[in-house]
């Protein structure tokens, strides 16, 4: 019926998302469950919780009107809890105090006194090609559906259609698979997608989590089976050499 099963919504405030499921009782994900993704400074307290221990930067949030946190390491990645991309795409990337202060009043300006800024720390990704700002890390997308990792996809396919790094090798795959269930298992959302990324020694690391009801891929295959699996059907399209099956 239209009042049952999974809905992509886009994304959106949460309060406009809890009126549009409100009278549909059987559509998931509910309101409290897509909460704890659309930021991430509360993904990794969440993570924390459930004492899930992934590889991961180092993250601090950057207090307004307090002094800086203590232990800082530059450089440093500067975001919001909500977003890594600066108005025009560039990436964030400061070498010392005075420059962290300034990224995070800039940001501030443009997007709200009271936005949530974090700093973390660098990683040295392995290149996957070339954007429009700049090297583009050899990073993916998974998708856990039902708290089971399903599927993968490489994340700038709309920019890069050939990537390096990939096809990924079988074992690249089942650390990813492990990976994605150890974060995928401290939501209760149906549909989370985690995002990896390559260093250039060939480790991964968790960048972050979100709700899948908003989130995209380049790779169609990949979103309409992730779409069946969500209907209880199995994918029939097979992977290829940027995206595919857990």
């Amino acid at each position: 019926s239209a009042a049952a099963g999974f809905l992509f919504a886009g994304a959106r405030p949460i309060e406009d998302y809890r009126e549009l499921v409100g009278g549909r009782p059987l559509v998931r994900d509910r309101s409290e469950e897509r909460e704890p993704l659309l930021r991430l400074d509360i993904v990794l307290q969440t993570l924390d919780r459930a004492g899930v221990r992934v590889p991961r930067p180092r993250t601090w949030v950057l207090p307004l009107d307090a002094p800086l946190p203590t232990g800082l390491t530059f450089p440093l990645f500067v975001r919001t809890a909500e977003s890594s991309w600066k108005k025009g795409g560039h990436i964030s990337r400061v070498r010392t105090m005075a420059e962290l202060e300034d990224e995070a009043s800039l940001l501030r300006r443009a997007l709200g006194w009271d936005a949530v800024i974090l700093a973390r720390e660098w990683l040295d990704l392995a290149t996957a090609g070339e954007g429009r700002y700049g090297p583009l890390p050899q990073e993916v997308r998974t998708w856990v559906v039902d708290s089971v990792p399903f599927a993968w996809s490489f994340h700038y396919l709309h920019l890069v259609a050939r990537p390096r790094g990939f096809p990924l090798a079988a074992d690249d795959l089942e650390t990813l698979r492990n990976l994605a269930g150890e974060v995928g298992s401290a939501f209760r959302s149906r549909l989370v997608v985690a995002d990896f990324a390559r260093g250039e020694d060939g480790h991964w690391w968790f960048i972050e989590a979100g709700p899948g009801s908003c989130a995209g891929t380049g790779h169609e295959q990949v979103f309409k089976g992730v779409a069946r699996r969500l209907r209880g059907e199995e994918a029939k399209e097979d992977g290829n050499a940027v995206g595919g099956w857990l």
